[in-house]
């Protein structure tokens, strides 16, 4: 299983985590060329998808809202709501959302109403929420190696993983052995290709900015199972927002 980690700077105006490249000496996660494509999620198709207000909106909450999905053209990569409960919720029994948000405000605890944000732009418009146990998928059902994508950790859980909730129910993860991790599972043909672990928080250091993740130790995949796991926890699972944000997909032909 890959796992992605932190390096620590510490700055006068507080305590900046940067994560660290891949430990894997055949990844070079600036090369793209003529055998990838890159999902950026832009253009009209995309934007139409973009709902409003964050929370609530109906695209991601009314009455059609188990049907949300997205179709990349070109590699058909495909998105769409997990519908744990049936689509009643829509978004909120989980899925991936297609955003084009920002809210930079991590510095006190914030609510559900910002769910689709993300706290910096890395210089496109539009890119994907994720929340709770969601999935992935090629449409076309063909197997294709992600080389890698671009992950971020969103305001609103950025704003827990810092803060706490404000409510007493999700704490700060602060201290040495806290941690928010994101797990994306390959799959290929019903069977498991492999892991990968991306550390939206850890011991204090939290992911506040694009971080380009190797995607290429899951192999060849036709699908992706996506889970959250972390250190605060209830008998009903993590009490830390279940959000993350990935852009940038980088698709081997």
């Amino acid at each position: 299983m890959k796992k992605f980690g932190f390096f620590a700077c510490l700055l006068s105006v507080g305590m900046m985590y940067t994560s660290c490249a891949s430990d894997d000496s055949d990844f070079d996660p600036t090369t793209v060329d003529e055998e990838t494509q890159t999902v950026t999620f832009e253009g009209s198709y995309f934007d139409a998808l973009i709902d409003a207000p964050q929370y609530g909106g109906q695209l991601l909450y009314g009455e059609n809202a188990k049907n949300y999905s997205w179709t990349d053209a070109a590699t058909q990569l495909c998105g769409f709501m997990s519908n744990t409960w049936g689509g009643t919720y829509g978004f909120a029994e989980g899925g991936s959302a297609i955003s084009n948000y920002i809210d930079a405000n991590t510095n006190e605890p914030r609510d559900y109403n910002i769910q689709l944000a993300v706290p910096v732009s890395n210089g496109s418009k539009n890119f994907v929420v994720v929340f709770d146990n969601s999935s992935l998928m090629f449409a076309d059902k063909q197997a294709r190696v992600i080389k890698s994508m671009d992950v971020i950790g969103t305001t609103y859980a950025l704003a827990v993983c810092k803060n706490g909730d404000g409510n007493d129910y999700a704490k700060a993860l602060t201290q040495k052995g806290d941690f928010y991790d994101v797990i994306v599972t390959g799959f290929k043909a019903g069977e498991k290709t492999g892991d990968v672990t991306i550390s939206i928080a850890k011991d204090g250091g939290f992911l506040t900015d694009w971080f380009k993740a190797d995607m290429t130790p899951l192999g060849a995949v036709d699908s992706l199972a996506i889970s959250m796991d972390g250190s605060d926890k209830s008998n009903w699972g993590i009490k830390t927002p279940k959000y993350f944000a990935f852009d940038n997909v980088v698709i081997k032909k």
